[in-house]
């Protein structure tokens, strides 16, 4: 069937945003089913939503300096040549902002025209869809199955056996906080009760892979990451993008935070998949996190 329009929707990320949006793309697309769907996001996310199913293409916003007049210049003429019909901004950030109000002041423009919804950011996407007459059945659903990857070969390479654990101990460098400092005590912990045991490092995280027992994993593709994930037993990990994925596959997991971000904003908390807040991750001991995980394994 030929597409007969142009629908654009801005997600310039950060990772966990664009994954936990997995249902919010699908509901457009099912709103939306003869027309061709663009993305405009960051470079670094163009391999991962490339597989999206939602998505036909993809245009790139690094999002250079507000006083780069050319970079606005050469993102008008990008994306002006696509006729776009009705723009969905997802980002709703001071920039999209900016390309509303003085770039793209002629096209609809569907955002959520408030700074935080009381709930979370994905709870206000839903609301504005709900309130732009988009079917919203989905748009809490996500399911990124998508993403995974055929892992069998790479998990045997590894010696890596069945019902597996994997630990997730990184996240945002700018922001250390989020970042639980005994995930190595855990991983002890588990050897020690003879569970496997697989840690995943992303670039920021490789200076922990000598402090790690048990297998480590690092330098993953997306498809390979959600794979792992997808076929693990159970997930441990902080507050980060790769925690979403497994809460976006609809794993057991348990999310671990702080007081420096908020649990209930970030929607983690999903099914199977659980959030452990408390006042110090500091003195959060692997114990508490091990009795935890076993509640949500004897869970019916």
């Amino acid at each position: 069937m030929k597409k007969t329009k142009n629908i654009l929707i801005i997600k310039h990320g950060a990772l966990g945003d664009l994954i936990q949006a997995d249902g919010i793309f699908k509901s457009i697309r099912h709103h939306h089913k003869n027309a061709n769907i663009f993305l405009l996001t960051s470079q670094k996310f163009i391999d991962l939503m490339s597989m999206c199913p939602y998505v036909d293409d993809q245009l790139i916003d690094n999002r250079p300096s507000f006083f780069n007049i050319i970079s606005y210049i050469n993102l008008y003429k990008k994306i002006a040549k696509y006729n776009f019909k009705i723009i969905y901004d997802l980002q709703n950030s001071q920039r999209t902002y900016i390309y509303r109000k003085y770039i793209f002041n002629k096209i609809k423009w569907v955002s959520t025209n408030r700074k935080n919804h009381e709930i979370s950011g994905l709870r206000g996407l839903e609301e504005m869809l709900k309130e732009n007459s988009v079917e919203i059945k989905n748009a809490l659903r996500p399911d990124v199955r998508w993403l995974s990857a055929d892992v069998k070969n790479l998990l045997k390479k590894n010696k890596i056996l069945p019902q597996y654990i994997v630990l997730l101990p990184g996240s945002s460098k700018s922001n250390p906080l989020k970042r639980w400092p005994y995930f190595s005590k855990l991983a002890n912990l588990l050897i020690l009760k003879k569970l496997e045991v697989v840690t995943i490092l992303g670039p920021e995280e490789l200076e922990m892979e000598h402090s790690m027992p048990g297998h480590v994993l690092k330098n993953l593709n997306w498809n390979q990451l959600s794979g792992v994930i997808e076929n693990s037993y159970f997930i441990v990990g902080n507050d980060s993008g790769p925690c979403h994925i497994a809460s976006c596959l609809n794993k057991k997991g348990l999310a671990l935070f702080g007081p420096s971000t908020s649990a209930i904003r970030s929607e983690l908390k999903r099914g199977r998949f659980e959030i452990f807040k408390v006042r110090d991750l500091n003195n959060l001991t692997a114990d508490e996190v091990f009795k935890k995980m076993m509640e949500i394994l004897n869970k019916k």
